[in-house]
């Protein structure tokens, strides 16, 4: 390997299923976002996240042994710098390489078992502890059914009315959720949009369910009007389509249907370490398919 690897060498430690799936010897790429703690590469129409061991693990992530306050923005790294994945190595530029030839993939656990008793008394220690976690920014309000929390978005909540009548309904049928899926691309704050958080969060939701139909239907409506967000939050959306987001949503959900106090406690506070408020958008999606998905 060339000298100029030296110092730059890392180790991929933790993939996220999709991103280990995208890492195809000999494909080429480049870097296409560059953050201050973790940056994207673009292989083929794959987006693929990388950083140090803080990085959250997630369906497009890949966690390094780099350290942990490296500064990838003052590194060296620059747009468009090429990437070239090897046998044992994603090389990008002169500068840095990540050998995956031990990374530890992760993806979800199954849910299989789902009681309609518990997951009804999970959502309410949810409400009783969200209270004094959830922010104030994004949709995380609409988890309350009393509106106690006031929404920094309600413009969303005619959308978010028609997608729960969508969920509990018996049809999947796209024409009625067009125009709220519309409505909700793109909108709020954060790379990933409240919007197309809380679209995820639902997507996830509806997999675990076991709702075939009606992902398949909201993922195609998400895909025509996916033009109104950008290529990152795209990525993350057809990961959610797949039934995978981020491991503290997940955690959260597992901790949600087994009504665990404490693991639920836990796994919110590493939620709201995701993004502006996207952990908790993505929540709000869940914790409304899920209620729907009661009262049917």
């Amino acid at each position: 390997m060339a000298d100029g690897y030296d110092s730059n060498q890392f180790a991929i430690t933790s993939a996220g299923k999709l991103a280990l799936d995208a890492i195809d010897y000999p494909k080429q790429g480049r870097v296409a976002a560059i953050f201050e703690r973790s940056f994207y590469i673009q292989v083929d129409d794959h987006w693929i996240c990388l950083g140090a061991s803080s990085l959250t693990l997630g369906p497009l992530n890949l966690l390094t042994d780099a350290p942990a306050n490296i500064n990838w923005q003052a590194s060296g790294l620059r747009l468009e710098d090429q990437v070239k994945i090897s046998a044992t190595h994603i090389h990008i530029g002169n500068r840095f390489a990540f050998s995956y030839r031990d990374a530890e993939p992760w993806q979800p656990d199954s849910i299989t078992v789902l009681n309609t008793t518990t997951v009804a008394a999970g959502l309410t220690t949810l409400t009783q502890q969200a209270h004094s976690m959830a922010p104030t920014e994004g949709l995380a309000s609409f988890i309350f059914p009393d509106g106690s929390l006031t929404t920094a978005l309600p413009t969303a909540a005619p959308a978010i009315a028609e997608m729960t009548n969508f969920v509990g309904g018996e049809h999947s049928n796209a024409e009625s959720i067009l125009e709220p899926v519309t409505a909700l691309i793109g909108l709020g704050p954060g790379l990933t949009p409240s919007g197309d958080d809380f679209l995820g969060g639902t997507m996830i939701a509806l997999s675990i369910l076991g709702e075939k139909e009606k992902l398949r239907c909201l993922e195609n409506v998400v895909g025509e009007a996916g033009s109104a967000t950008n290529d990152i939050s795209r990525a993350h959306l057809k990961a959610a389509a797949q039934g995978i987001g981020a491991e503290p949503l997940h955690a959260t959900i597992g901790a949600i249907i087994s009504n665990q106090d404490q693991p639920l406690r836990d796994s919110l506070e590493r939620l709201g370490a995701i993004g502006h408020c996207s952990g908790w958008d993505a929540l709000t999606g869940v914790v409304i398919t899920l209620r729907a998905w009661l009262e049917k």
